[in-house]
């Protein structure tokens, strides 16, 4: 029993991941192949349940604009802003921030509003239309900031891999009936790899450039703990749905730093330290959520007060 509960929390296998990347640090050439296995087989198992129809789609329409703007707008921009602190003196890790600023939110942002009990049928095909958006949206930014050191086809090549594959492919999965529990160690595996996999890759970085690693770590915390909690505090100022809200703010502040830690090894060969600030954000992302869904139980509870019909 006390097994089962150690593979099934996923700040285990976060601590795990982080020392055996300290311990073991880089692994070579195969690190980008492995990450591209690693990333498709996760957002796989987290795709699993995510679908929609257009009726669905016609009644949560305006929310599911309110999600897109966080997810490309709020946190895009606040990504740039705190990234382009290194755009003069660290230009290859200008363009991890890039990627971070240009990969959608987290499948993971339909379990928190679970957790705080959010409106988790418009987060799901909210998520499903961000995914198709990203399509797009994840190769013109990365182009348009970095310019002619990416490829827009091969950006774009990634994306549909990363993206479309494992929504595809979470089709059969879902009939194969495989248990919720199953698929958390499942996914808590994958994770502790991309962890091994990102850190270890930049350990030697780590050790030499302290001073950047922390600005790194700062400027990831500013933009995931004080949106979030700057958001918190407008939305329920103006009484907007708290359902909704609990989906608008991780799309504000949770990326898919997974699928730009991967997208910075595949794009960047060669500059691993390019994938630093996707990595630290990772780490960061999953402390906030710890943090914030028990702050939400005690700051904002469910019924706490008047809110928005469903549109607010």
């Amino acid at each position: 029993m006390a097994l089962a509960g150690v593979v099934s929390d996923t700040r285990a296998w976060i601590v795990l991941g982080v020392a055996c990347a300290l311990i073991v640090g880089p692994v070579g050439e195969a690190s980008s192949t492995l990450l591209v296995v690693v990333l498709i087989v996760q957002m796989t198992l987290s795709m699993d349940g995510l679908s929609f129809n257009r009726e669905s789609l016609s009644e949560n329409r305006r929310p599911i604009l309110y999600s897109v703007a966080a997810c490309f707008g709020v946190s895009t921009v606040a990504i740039l802003l705190l990234g382009s602190l290194f755009m003069g003196g660290h230009p290859d890790i200008w363009k991890g921030w890039v990627m971070l600023a240009a990969v959608p939110c987290a499948v993971s942002v339909v379990t928190m509003s679970f957790f705080s009990r959010g409106n988790t049928t418009m987060c799901v095909l909210s998520l499903a239309v961000i995914y198709l958006a990203a399509l797009a949206f994840t190769p013109f930014l990365t182009r348009a900031l970095i310019g002619e050191d990416v490829s827009v086809a091969r950006i774009f090549m990634y994306v549909v891999l990363f993206i479309a594959v494992p929504m595809a492919a979470s089709v059969p999965l879902r009939r194969a009936g495989i248990g919720r529990a199953t698929r958390i160690v499942a996914i808590n595996a994958m994770l502790f790899l991309l962890v091994l996999l990102s850190l270890g890759q930049n350990r030697d970085y780590l050790f030499s450039e302290p001073g950047v690693v922390l600005l790194a770590a700062a400027a990831c915390a500013v933009r995931i703990f004080a949106v979030s909690f700057a958001m918190l505090y407008i939305l329920k100022r103006r009484g907007a749905s708290r359902g909704n809200s609990m989906t608008y703010i991780p799309m504000a502040v949770w990326k898919n730093s997974g699928l730009g830690v991967t997208l910075c090894f595949v794009v960047f060969s060669g500059v691993p330290e390019a994938a630093m600030p996707c990595a630290i954000s990772l780490l960061v992302e999953l402390l906030w959520f710890a943090v914030f869904t028990r702050y939400v139980e005690r700051g904002w509870p469910e019924g706490s007060a008047a809110q928005r019909p469903a549109d607010g």
